[in-house]
């Protein structure tokens, strides 16, 4: 960290609304030159994993799945939510299990990152999955209704450009751990 810059403190915290899902805080916060941000407020949600899956043919699983924060079909790779007692490696192979009936190959965590270093306290993992096949049937979850499609490399770069697949976090993971931006071709 460069030698200048300081932590903020927080002087107090008040939860607002503390669900499963989200948590909402309001902090006191004092900066490092001595001033106070009264009302600052900090989200989290649940640990989320999100799987960069190919099948034993270089195939790109992907999912159509509503989303109600835009109102649109959003196209996505697989993710799902960590349970409570359950490795990142652990959910990954569940949730593409569940939500798209592939299993098998071999899983691979990569990273750890924040959801948003800004205002939220939540983290997202990811997962790479090669080699898997279909298996089994889906269990989708409440409100879970998903199309599983498969996409080359050159495709999903195509979708994303496009703005179909408009996710940053996928995005940026799977620039990051999917394929080298570079070269256009897949990271070992």
């Amino acid at each position: 960290m460069p030698k200048n810059l300081k932590s903020w403190k927080t002087i107090s915290s008040k939860s607002l609304l503390d669900t499963r899902f989200l948590k909402v805080e309001e902090e006191v916060c004092e900066l490092p030159n001595g001033k106070v941000i009264p009302d600052f407020y900090t989200l989290w949600q649940p640990d989320w994993v999100l799987i960069l899956a190919q099948t034993k043919n270089g195939e790109w699983i992907m999912e159509h799945q509503y989303r109600h924060g835009t109102g649109k079909i959003a196209l996505e790779f697989p993710a799902g939510i960590v349970d409570a007692g359950e490795s990142p490696l652990e959910a990954a192979k569940r949730e593409l299990q569940e939500e798209c009936a592939y299993a098998g190959g071999k899983f691979e965590y990569l990273a750890e990152l924040p959801m948003n270093p800004d205002r939220h306290r939540g983290r997202f993992f990811v997962v790479r999955a090669t080699g898997v096949e279909p298996q089994g049937n889906t269990h989708f979850d409440m409100g879970e209704e998903i199309e599983t499609l498969l996409y080359s490399t050159e495709t999903v770069i195509e979708k994303m450009r496009s703005g179909e697949i408009h996710h940053p976090h996928q995005i940026a993971a799977f620039m990051l751990y999917g394929i080298d931006p570079l070269q256009g071709t897949l990271h070992k």
